[in-house]
This record gives C-alpha cells, structure tokens and sequence, in this order.
C-alpha cells in the first residue's frame, strides 16, 4: 500500500510557519534527499543529527540568501520517519519563498496538505487516529478540546480501540480452535458469548458518551429562539461582541439561521441566531422557521428569549410545546423597559437580561456553563472526537451484536466467526490498518501544506 502511494519516496519540502512577516519562518523537508540538498544550500555538513549549527544559505549562483539556523533529523527518529531536516530564517515572506526555491532547484518537490503526516502515517509512525488527533491540536479552540486531542495523539482512543482488537483476537482463536479441533477441544460457547459480551460493554460505553465527545471537538451548539421581535438577533450580537444579525423593530426581520463563534469560560461554543417562530403565511419565513425549529431540536442548550414588555404570550406557549423537552434556558430579555415576567422553569433557573444594555449577560454566561457541564464531562470519557471514528465503532457494535445473536441462537461458531472477522475489519479501517488512498485524501487534505 505504501509503494502504491506514488511519491512516497520523492524528498518534499514546505513553509512550515504561517505566511507573513514574523520573527522566524521555518521550512522543512523530509525524504531521502534532504540532507543532501541542505547541505548543498548551506555549504557545510549539518553533522550530528538534532544538533542545530548556524550558516549562510546560498542560492545556486552563490548568493546568500540569509544567514540560518539548520537542523538534521534520521530516519526513523523524526517526524516523518524519513531523514528530514529544518531551516530556520527570518521571517519574512520573500526569504522563506526563496530558501524554498532553492530546495525544489535541487530536486525536491513541493509537499501536498498534510502530507507530512500523512508519511508519518504511511512509515508506521502514527495510526490515523493520532493523525486526527494532531490536526484537531492545530486546530483546538478551547482548553477541553486540545486535551481531548493530546490524550488522542498520547496514544488514548488507539489504545482502547486496540485493546477491543485483542479482546476479538482471542475470542476469534476459541472459535478456530474450535472448528479445527473439535473432536479434542472444544471451548464452551458460554465463555465465547462471555467475551463478545465485554467486548459489547466496552463499546457500549464509548457510544455513549462518543457524540458529547465530538461535540467538545466541534463546539458546544447554542440555539437561540423566540417570538419575532423579542431582541434574539441584538442578544446574538452581544454574545459574539460584533454586528452579526441586522437590528431592527420590524419583526421577522431574521429570515434564516445566522451562526457564529464564542468561547465562554474557555468552552467554544458555536451559536446560532434562528427566525422568530410564528404561525405566517410567507413562503420564505416559513422555510426560516422551519430551520429555527430544526436547530432548537439539534441544539445542545436552547436560549429561550421572552419580552418583558409583553408578558407571556400565546406565542411563547407555542414555542415552549416545541423546545419542552430540549435543555433550554427561559431568557427573559428587555428588563431594562419592562417587567412582564413570570417563571417558566419549575427549579427557578429563568434568566432576566437587557440585550441592548448587556444587564444579566454574566448571569446568562454562568447559567449556560452550569448546563453545559454535565456534557463537557460526559465527552471526556469518550476520547471519540470526529464523525469517522463514531461511525466505525458503531458497525463494531452492530457485528458484535449480531455475533452475540447467533451465539445465543445456536448458530455454529465458524458463522460467528464472519462478524467477528468483519468487526475486526472496521476496527482496522479505524486505525488505518486497512485503508483507501481515498480516506487518506479526505483525512490530510485539512490539514495545512507544512503538516
């Protein structure tokens, strides 16, 4: 699989700093050809590998281009697992495009988004897993999603998902013995329907908790609805701090979702600002009410705004109907004009807030983390963090299901050995043991070109 790759063993080489002006600009270059090539741009042997020396860097006509700090990585112990090597120049735009240059003039091409990793993987470094785990790292927005994601790259969800593999291994060698030696040993079904069984437990726990946990990943959802008019889109704006939503007094001024970006108390957040929901007969604000129903009902925490000026209405009862069951927070916005209000939680938790003056806005902060605690803790058990790695446990789950079924139903043991085998199988695809060259396009394609 890795020689099919393509360009497995070509050197590459990309600007591993952010582009723009900085203190330091970093490229690098992995293959077998890197030494070669730095060392021929910096005209000295680099020497002992992890060992940083200092230099100029010359172009192919013997101009220096700046004067560096270089380092020398050998295969297996780097990154990559290949040799590799680093320049370190002042970080400007024109010096780091022209140290890169000089690498592809000397043979080296320039590296695809996350193909560094994406080698580390390919080498045997890391398992698709702990590849996830890196770009999720990058790209962490709160302190519990980066946690989440060092856990992952320290080796936490492969080492569970590895330790189910071994679980089935061994429940897949009774089965063997069994049909091959049957007339001389014969492992009771009880203690193979035993094993499925933990196997099933441990699973089942990481199921549960495994949506919360990519949640953590993928930020909170927040959802705000309410009436026409009641001030969601001014309360949107007051969270995120900008201009986000238009403001005015003309009800259903909100037609669609508006969605944004907060982090609260250090928990990212993505909210959303919803179309005031309202029985209507215009085609467009229906589809926009729709959506706000649609968003209340995936939402993990629900703000529902209410008018202070005008009490609780017909509308409000509507709305409650819809959202009763979801985690929501009765919000009752224009205090500041206003004093309509009643108690709509039965624990007292209502919040009395002005949008437009921000009175309460810390009382409402502190009530959303209070509600979104639980989840927080409930996803740290999980160390699932994207929509692939659910979706392979779940098809392990559903093999080892069927696999119990037909333990307890008597089948023979070589069919259980079927959803064993395919259950093993898609813990494999979850690892990368058994990959598509078009998993690993999907997967290292967001990740930056350095990477």
């Amino acid at each position: 699989m890795i020689e099919n790759d393509g360009n497995i063993r070509d050197t590459i080489v990309a600007i591993a700093t952010p582009p723009g002006v900085g203190a330091i600009g970093i490229v690098r270059a992995s293959g077998p050809d890197s030494w070669r090539i730095l060392e021929d741009c910096v005209r000295k042997s680099i020497g002992i590998e992890r060992k940083v020396r200092y230099g100029n860097f010359y172009d192919t006509e013997g101009n220096v281009i700046d004067e560096v700090l270089f380092v020398g990585f050998k295969a297996p112990r780097s990154y990559t697992a290949e040799d590799m090597v680093e320049v370190y120049c002042h970080g400007g735009v024109l010096v780091t495009q022209k140290i890169l240059e000089e690498f592809v003039k000397r043979g080296a091409r320039l590296a695809k988004n996350g193909e560094f990793t994406r080698r580390a993987f390919l080498n045997g470094k890391i398992d698709l897993i702990k590849a996830e785990a890196i770009l999720q790292i990058i790209e962490a927005k709160s302190e519990e999603s980066l946690k989440l994601a060092i856990d992952n790259l320290k080796g936490k969800l492969s080492g569970e998902v590895s330790a189910i593999r071994k679980m089935l291994i061994d429940v897949l060698s009774k089965i063997e013995v069994t049909i091959d030696y049957g007339d001389d040993i014969e492992i009771p079904r009880e203690e193979i329907a035993h094993d499925v069984e933990n196997a099933i437990q441990f699973l089942s726990e990481k199921l549960a908790h495994a949506d919360k946990g990519i949640h953590i990943t993928t930020g909170v959802t927040l959802a705000i609805v309410g009436k026409p008019n009641v001030g969601k889109s001014t309360l949107l704006n007051r969270l995120l701090v900008e201009d986000r939503a238009i403001v005015t007094d003309i009800p259903g001024t909100t037609r669609d979702v508006i969605k944004g970006e907060i982090k609260i108390r250090g928990i990212h957040f993505v909210i959303s600002d919803t179309a005031g929901i309202r029985e209507t007969e215009d085609v467009v604000e229906k589809i926009g009410i729709e959506r706000a129903i649609r968003e209340a009902s995936q939402a993990d925490v629900v703000l529902f705004v209410l008018d202070a000026t005008t009490g609780f209405t017909k509308e409000d009862e509507y709305i409650l109907n819809i959202i009763r069951d979801s985690n929501f927070i009765a919000v009752w916005n224009k205090t500041d004009i206003g004093d309509k209000v009643s108690k709509l939680s039965d624990n007292g938790s209502d919040v009395y807030i002005s949008a437009s003056t921000g009175e309460g806005l810390r009382t409402l902060e502190d009530k959303i983390i209070e509600r979104v605690r639980p989840l927080i803790e409930d996803g740290q058990l999980s160390h699932v963090t994207t929509r692939r790695q659910l979706e392979h446990l779940r098809i392990v789950y559903q093999h080892l299901k069927k696999a119990l079924e037909a333990l307890s139903g008597g089948y023979p043991v070589d069919i259980v050995s079927i959803d064993i085998r395919n259950a093993l199988s898609e813990l494999d695809k979850l690892l990368g043991t058994n990959f598509t060259d078009d998993l690993l396009d999907n997967i290292f394609a967001n990740f930056c070109v350095g990477k």
